[in-house]
């Protein structure tokens, strides 16, 4: 399958973004060669970078809070 796709049509943000992720599957499909190797660091920085936000500033970490289970929602 050999297809194209033009991410002119998308916002800048948006460019780079799928960028990043096809070097992230480029990586994930080709294993951890050598090549690659070098490219992880600079792989999950780029998406780091990209996140944005804000934490309020009383913020306090709870490690109870991040490992605890969200119950299912039971429907019917």
């Amino acid at each position: 399958m050999n297809q194209e796709i033009d991410i002119d049509k998308l916002p800048e943000a948006a460019q780079r973004e799928l960028l990043t992720f096809y070097e992230f599957l480029i990586f994930k499909y080709f294993g951890q060669q050598e090549t690659f190797q070098n490219n992880k660091q600079q792989i999950l920085t780029t998406i780091f970078q990209e996140a944005t936000g804000k934490l309020p500033a009383h913020y306090t970490f709870k490690r109870e809070e991040l490992h605890a289970r969200i119950p299912l929602l039971v429907l019917g």
